[in-house]
């Protein structure tokens, strides 16, 4: 008979148990322990009735249960150690005589809340196929053969929103492997969020270099295996595609499809092609995209607006929506992690920020849209060349800032890159919103949003600027400007760098919005931010009062280039300058020596 896997209702707090570490005093009774055992159904193992169950009947239903352990890779990583007694008492079966509950790694009580990450264990091959959830299940009709378990699997690292960086991650070449670390190419079109890179912290993540945090539904992998094949467009080399694409190499997957870099017979040049899955939701999401890089097309025939070229669409085979781009190089965030975020040139960051402003004007201006979905990895360096080697002019800082006697921070970087050219293409245009169109309350990824969408006060293109503000920032020190993911903390920490927030921002908040975020002063009656006497944990209260303001993460020579990121980040957007208006500024014409 088939056996099936049932889920139990642990204790605790959390589905499965909470943390893995040393053993509460908490006991559970029997009704609860045969729950949590056999998914919830009071009915197997059979209660005592007027009939006493046989010895062989008995034997049967416990014996398989004697001296076994059973871990649950829940949400927590939750571990119950259950061992049966087999004992009867007064006709009825005791079927667990102790069940613990194991407490988190420090020692914490039960609950959801608080719950830290497993330590890391083997893998558990056994258990790869199996679902880590215990709730719910029908009942158990015969109970499954005794197993020896390893621990459970280490969590899978957090993963970055999708980028269609990965079209030529293989183009960051390897040239010379230091301290275990290179930003290499590789022609089965790995691309570099998976690739080997060394654990410089973050604030951002509190985690190494290799992994951020991020909003986004899913992360670009260049892989090539069968689970790909089988949920992906499946392709091969030599491929063609509407009559004119061969296909040459895989750029990366996403979870709205794969990138192929492809060859167009007719007029003789590589296009990445976006090939959707077939997947009604995705699918959708492309057209509305390929609508708007149409209108964009149409507006800039040239392509000298600094936003991507789409070429054309085309469904293949009837099922799969395909789009065709220009190829484009790696984007800022990937070359950030090439260098172990040791940051760019400011010459570099000048001339990228003198372009992400023309984009903008084009996009404010001529079509009257919003990105609203801006970041580094939806920033493209246009040039497919491999970078090369120079030094870094501010290594120095950048040990300072990071220690450098972490073999996971400064041992670890080996050579700094600079890309072959400073040309960059915006990307992503799936959340563009028209100035006329309905606006959604939330936009862009978490750690550059602006405080009007934070304080549901509604948005408009200025918003833009906001995030351009915050990547500029971070493409100078290395790390996020507002590493957090909590509204309270992200509020606090606009306060700490920037400043105090308008009082008339506050005052027109919604009731939601201020019972969630703020508290009135019972002296003046103005509204204000309850922190640090609402943080979260007493971590996040010190990761807010450690920053420092907006002009001090900057040397001294380059306070110029704070000033205009000032400008960028004014909490009231009335007060952020347009985007044609940022062009003027003193900063995009400065001369700097790096």
């Amino acid at each position: 008979m088939a056996k099936k896997r049932h889920s139990g209702q642990g204790g605790g707090g959390c589905s499965s148990g909470v943390g893995t570490g040393r053993r509460d005093d908490r006991r559970y009774d029997s009704r609860s322990r045969s729950r949590l055992r056999c998914g919830g159904n009071e009915d197997w193992p059979p209660r005592a009735t007027g009939r006493r169950p046989s010895c062989r009947r008995r034997r049967k239903a416990f014996a398989v249960y004697d001296s076994r352990e059973r871990r649950s890779g829940g949400p927590h990583g939750g571990v119950h150690r259950l061992r049966d007694s087999r004992e009867v008492r007064g006709g009825r079966a005791h079927r667990f005589a102790d069940a613990h509950a194991v407490r988190t790694r420090d020692g914490g009580g039960g609950g959801c809340d608080g719950c830290r990450e497993p330590p890391w264990r083997p893998p558990l091959p056994q258990r790869r196929s199996r679902s880590r959830s215990r709730r719910g299940g029908a009942s158990l009709p015969t109970p499954p053969p005794p197993l020896r378990l390893p621990p459970p699997r280490p969590p899978p690292p957090p993963q970055r929103a999708p980028s269609m960086s990965a079209w030529s991650q293989d183009r960051i070449v390897q040239v010379k492997q230091k301290d275990g670390f290179a930003c290499q190419g590789s022609s089965s079109g790995t691309s570099a969020t998976e690739r080997k890179a060394p654990t410089c912290a973050r604030n951002g993540d509190r985690t190494g270099c290799a992994s951020r945090s991020g909003t986004g539904s899913g992360s670009m992998s260049g892989s090539n295996s069968d689970d790909d094949e089988i949920i992906h467009f499946s392709w091969r080399k030599g491929m063609v595609m509407n009559s004119k694409y061969h296909l040459a190499k895989l750029l990366g997957d996403g979870t709205f499809g794969r990138v192929v870099l492809a060859h167009d017979q007719c007029s003789d040049r590589q296009v990445a092609i976006k090939i959707i899955r077939d997947v009604k939701r995705y699918m959708d999401n492309a057209k509305i995209e390929a609508d708007i890089l149409k209108d964009i097309r149409q507006a800039d025939p040239d392509g000298t607006s600094g936003c991507a070229i789409m070429y054309e669409t085309f469904t293949h085979e009837q099922r799969f929506y395909c789009l065709v781009f220009e190829p484009l190089g790696a984007s800022l965030y990937d070359f950030l992690k090439g260098n172990c975020f040791r940051g760019f040139w400011m010459q570099d960051i000048q001339s990228f920020a003198q372009q992400c402003m023309q984009a903008l004007m084009f996009l404010h201006g001529h079509l009257r849209m919003t990105h609203t979905d801006l970041k580094p990895e939806n920033i493209l360096l246009q040039s497919m060349e491999p970078p090369y080697v120079d030094h870094f002019p501010r290594e120095a800082e950048w040990l300072r800032r990071n220690g450098p006697s972490s073999p996971s921070k400064g041992q670890a970087a080996g050579d700094y890159l600079r890309p072959a050219s400073s040309r960059i293409k915006l990307i992503d245009f799936g959340n563009a919103t028209y100035e006329d169109e309905h606006h959604s309350s939330i936009i862009n990824t978490r750690q550059y949003r602006g405080p009007e969408v934070l304080l549901g006060l509604g948005w408009d293109e200025r918003s833009d600027l906001w995030s351009i503000g915050c990547i500029l920032m971070e493409l100078y020190a290395g790390e996020q400007l507002f590493a957090t993911h909590e509204e309270l903390e992200h509020l606090a920490l606009m306060v700490q760098v920037i400043g105090a927030i308008p009082a008339g921002m506050l005052e027109g908040t919604s009731q939601a919005v201020r019972d969630s975020y703020l508290i009135q002063d019972p002296h003046t009656g103005h509204w204000r931010l309850p922190w640090p006497e609402r943080a979260s944990s007493p971590s996040s209260e010190r990761h807010v009062y450690i920053q420092r303001p907006l002009l001090e993460q900057v040397l001294p020579e380059h306070v110029v280039f704070a000033e205009f990121c000032r400008e960028l980040l004014a909490l009231d957007p009335r007060r952020r300058p347009a985007a044609v208006d940022a062009l003027r500024h003193e900063f995009l014409s400065a001369h700097f020596r790096e």
